[in-house]
């Protein structure tokens, strides 16, 4: 039997050496896993009939070749995919209207999208968030507005590049165990790339890519740090000083202590109040950052915890209430999406930034954003790329580098180890823990 999907030593032209092969057949359920930069995300867009392959024969999909435009464009009909960022595939700023877009696109009715759009603005917890802008929702709440549109277009293929990342563990299995169980009703064919041990599991077979090739893996047999799991549950069970609780929604850990030395130090909250649309989020909070110490902000998707973040950070101003900060104490931050905090053409220009813009010289700019590309990870082959040009995880890398340069007292992350495989999520870790030896004080949105 000839293979729906069938790729033969597909050479994908951003990752020097890449040999992909792979044959699955209508129906299946496939999980490919693998590090940060990888190729995962770039194997995705060759299989959405984005990316086309540069020989022909490398890829067919239902006997169709991408490296004909004629088959390319049935392709892509034939293809739904969720990116990595969820924004990528926007349309419209309104939530309803982008998730109906794609099969209107297609031409599906106008009664048989309506239907379907119900039936997933509910089982996708977005009934209240249809009427709102991407600007005014979260991340997770985007993931799944991509999700659910992808979901009404019913398309043959279905691709997921990290598409829960932003997910806790309970939704992300709830989510994988209804786009599975409804492909197996439909027919459908569904490729996930994905470094959540949960989402591995359910599959009906798993790859790895390693060095730009794929090799079969059983999930259940290789040690656990090999598959690169999401700890969102570890996260939210994690011991620690919980000292603030927001309207019942928003809480902060302490975690990492600092010493009673460095304790007059630090970021105040007095009497805090802010919202959106004359709904309040965040009601008059007091609370202290202390240096030396690390917090986590959780609580549920859409509660406010980024809106918090960039209040401490001074990048929201409260409508009622003061921040206090020390003198000539500076503030990194990292966004939610890293891109939204790159400014330059390339990673090594980006991390000089900071630097350069406080007075340094190019040399030392220089020789400053080497340094904290080495100690955070980034390759030095990746330096001179753009940084939009990168994956989901080494971005993420790259915008914390770049927040590092500033050599901030204060380093706020808004979701430090989304997109990072194991070791890069363990050296993070250590990273922060280091931080805070130094006195610094990080406070992370998470969960």
């Amino acid at each position: 039997m000839i293979s729906y999907i069938k790729l033969n030593q597909l050479n994908m032209t951003n990752i020097p050496g890449s040999s992909v092969t792979l044959s699955v057949d209508k129906g299946e359920i496939i999980g490919i896993t693998g590090t940060n930069g990888s190729g995962k995300s770039t194997l995705a867009r060759y299989l959405a009939g984005i990316d086309r392959p540069d020989v022909i024969g490398k890829i067919l999909i239902n006997g169709l070749d991408p490296f004909s435009e004629l088959d390319l464009a049935k392709i892509r009909r034939m293809v739904g995919i969720v990116f990595q960022d969820p924004r990528e595939g926007k349309v419209f700023e309104t939530v309803g209207r982008d998730m109906a877009f794609g099969a209107e696109n297609l031409g599906v009715s106008k009664e048989r999208i309506q239907k379907r759009f119900s039936y997933y603005i509910k089982n996708y917890n977005l009934r209240q968030k249809q009427s709102k802008t991407y600007d005014s929702i979260s991340g997770s709440e985007e993931q799944r507005v991509a999700l659910a549109g992808m979901m009404i277009m019913r398309n043959d293929i279905i691709i997921l590049d990290e598409a829960f990342s932003m997910q806790n563990t309970e939704d992300t299995k709830r989510y994988v165990k209804m786009i599975i169980s409804s492909a197996r009703r439909r027919g459908q064919t569904v490729i996930i790339f994905s470094k959540q041990r949960e989402v591995l599991e359910m599959v009906d077979r798993a790859f790895e890519m390693v060095n730009g090739s794929l090799y079969e893996i059983d999930v259940d047999g290789m040690p656990r740090e090999r598959v690169w799991i999401d700890s969102s549950a570890a996260k939210n069970k994690a011991k620690g000083e919980t000292f603030v609780d927001m309207n019942r929604k928003i809480s902060v850990s302490r975690y990492i202590y600092g010493g009673d030395s460095k304790s007059e130090n630090g970021i105040s909250l007095h009497n805090i109040s802010f919202g959106y649309d004359s709904s309040l989020i965040i009601d008059n909070v007091n609370v202290r950052y202390e240096a030396g110490s690390a917090y986590r902000i959780l609580g549920p998707h859409g509660s406010g915890k980024t809106t918090y973040l960039q209040l401490i950070a001074g990048l929201l101003k409260p409508y009622e209430g003061e921040i206090f900060i020390g003198d000539n104490k500076k503030i990194g931050y990292v966004f939610q999406y890293s891109e939204d905090g790159f400014v330059e053409n390339t990673v090594l220009d980006d991390v000089m930034f900071g630097p350069m813009s406080e007075g340094y010289s190019k040399r030392e700019a220089r020789e400053m954003a080497s340094s904290i590309l080495n100690f955070v990870g980034v390759k030095e082959t990746l330096w001179g790329r753009s940084p939009l040009a990168l994956s989901f995880g080494e971005k993420r890398l790259v915008s914390i580098a770049g927040a590092l340069a500033l050599n901030p007292d204060f380093l706020l992350i808004d979701e430090p180890y989304v997109g990072l495989d194991y070791n890069s999520k363990k050296h993070m870790e250590n990273i922060i823990e280091g931080l805070c030896r130094e006195g610094k004080c990080i406070i992370t949105v998470e969960g």
